[in-house]
């Protein structure tokens, strides 16, 4: 067994978990959980929110409940929902993060959703980087002989050789079972830095999901996050369980909130999820070098 190589692949304290959310750094201003209105509780805007070393965000983009086509008069929803994960030092990065989606009926017993639909779904890979790696083989053999002679001989022959290497940063996006029977009702998002340049994950992402529901009633949605942070955050910051967020209580009686565009209610399985969607890794702004006073 090649216990170089093995070395290789043994986690290190850099790759354990450090984060959990919900959690808050002790003494932060991020301490508050994201509860609902009493007075409106219905469909909130800010899903999660947590502020620090790092900066982690989840929002509503937009909420529409309809139909899914003029033809068919199933009852569906459509929810975009934006995931941001940003750092606020020089020396941090989010190595890796997971968050999965789970919804319910409001009551026990009511029916739940089922998740239909979703984008980005799948494996999807972003920023590639390519790097040559040297890599040397050899091998040597040792010749004994019995009692009262002994020969040791040793021949190595070794050769290098090189090799082109592509890493990525990765997104998958699935929906998934809760249970042994019946529909999926749950979904979740992958975020996984490249591991060669270790710049951390995707700042953003804003994922679409169409819902199919059984009627009118109301119903929940149960949103968690865990993430993996470097070692320098870890070291930076101690962290304390926080109370859990308030689940998303989604009415169907409301009307779409139409930030992203004007939806044909009426024919929500017609919409291209994809156009709904986006994965930012970095903004780069443009044209911020200046010269004034500059006379000929």
């Amino acid at each position: 067994m090649d216990h170089t190589e093995d070395a290789q692949h043994r986690p290190s304290a850099e790759d354990e978990p450090i984060l959990n959310i919900p959690m808050y750094p002790a003494g932060d201003e991020g301490a508050l959980h994201t509860q609902n209105d009493p007075r409106d509780p219905w469909q909130r805007e800010n899903v999660i929110e947590r502020k620090g070393r790092v900066d982690i965000r989840c929002e509503h983009r937009d909420i529409v409940h309809g139909y899914f086509s003029d033809e068919c008069g199933d009852l569906y929803s459509l929810i975009v929902i934006e995931f941001r994960f940003e750092p606020n030092g020089i020396a941090t990065r989010i190595k890796e993060a997971h968050a999965t989606i789970r919804l319910s009926g409001l009551e026990v017993g009511a029916s739940d959703p089922e998740v239909v639909d979703m984008y980005p779904k799948g494996m999807f890979f972003v920023e590639p980087t390519e790097q040559q790696e040297l890599v040397v083989k050899g091998g040597g053999v040792g010749v004994g002989g019995g009692v009262g002679v002994q020969v040791n001989g040793d021949l190595r022959c070794e050769k290098t050789v090189g090799r082109q290497t592509v890493e990525f940063t990765r997104v998958r996006g699935s929906i998934d079972s809760v249970r042994n029977w019946g529909p999926k009702t749950a979904l979740s998002w992958h975020f996984l830095e490249n591991p060669a340049a270790k710049t951390g994950v995707v700042s953003s992402l804003r994922g679409a999901v169409l819902l199919k529901r059984r009627n009118m009633e109301h119903f929940k949605a149960s949103v968690t996050l865990h993430i993996t942070a470097d070692i320098f955050t870890r070291l930076d910051a101690v962290f304390k369980k926080d109370p859990a967020d308030d689940d998303i209580l989604y009415d169907p009686g409301k009307e779409p909130t139409n930030r992203l565009r004007k939806y044909d209610r009426d024919n929500l399985g017609k919409i291209d999820l994809k156009s709904l969607s986006d994965v930012t890794f970095r903004t780069i702004l443009h044209g911020t070098i200046k010269q004034c006073g500059v006379t000929a």
